[in-house]
């Protein structure tokens, strides 16, 4: 029997900092909704049966869109075997949600989780993180910062006070896909659980347990989808690729 590798996809935040209306996940980026652009990618991996892995889906969303999500998928991956399941209050939440809701792995079966907003992401990006696990415990999609960073400080009258400037060589942002082999992935969310611990994102939990980070190549175009702002680059970054598609709503 084939490995498995299980693409866990959190899509339950509120999206807030997007406004009113949609939620993020739904809003239209060149004919397509978000989330559908982020399970298309993923998709694309499964279908190819990359590297011999049985791939699954595992969605965990909120109930607004858990009935969405399960008709979007029927439609158009059938032939994906797909879990869902809600989430919880924080990403950290949803993600051991997630992993609870896998009930057949086996403890050297993969786990990559992608944010649903990353509708971006290319298949080189997520085969990266693949291929990284071949030889480290946990990888995780990134690119070089490439803006001056500082480290400040704020003065007791709220002003902000520059302390440090880094040589921003040493710095890397995380994006996601982030991969684990499952039975090390469930440790750091069992301690994070029962430490009441939370991160924004799921390498930090692998850090705090000890675990070895290592990083794969990502692209400055996986964006997560936050702002309305984001929505705009976005098409323009899907119209650069030519995968626009007719518009509806």
């Amino acid at each position: 029997m084939n490995r498995k590798c299980f693409f866990l996809i959190p899509a339950a935040g509120s999206g807030t900092r997007m406004g009113a209306g949609q939620p993020k996940l739904m809003r239209n980026v060149e004919g397509s909704p978000v989330i559908l652009r982020t399970l298309g990618a993923l998709a694309g991996v499964a279908r190819e049966g990359y590297a011999g892995f049985e791939y699954r889906m595992v969605i965990v969303t909120t109930p607004d869109l858990i009935g969405i999500l399960k008709a979007m998928c029927a439609e158009y991956f059938p032939d994906i075997t797909t879990v869902f399941t809600l989430g919880g209050d924080t990403r950290t939440g949803s993600v051991a949600l997630g992993l609870d809701a896998i009930t057949d792995a086996g403890e050297d079966d993969l786990v990559l989780v992608h944010d649903g907003a990353r509708c971006l992401v290319t298949c080189e990006e997520i085969t990266a993180c693949i291929d990284g696990l071949k030889d480290h415990t946990v990888c995780a999609s990134a690119v070089p910062v490439k803006n001056t960073l500082k480290e400040v400080e704020i003065t007791p009258s709220g002003e902000v006070r520059v302390t440090d400037t880094p040589d921003r060589s040493r710095f890397f942002e995380i994006l996601t896909p982030q991969g684990f082999r499952y039975k090390d992935i469930r440790m750091c969310y069992t301690r994070a659980t029962e430490d009441n611990v939370t991160a924004t994102d799921d390498t930090a939990l692998a850090e705090a347990c000890g675990l070895d980070v290592f990083l794969t190549k990502g692209l400055y175009s996986n964006l997560k989808i936050t702002t309305p702002e984001d929505i705009a680059i976005a098409s323009e970054i899907v119209r650069s690729r030519g995968e626009s598609e007719p518009f509806h709503d």
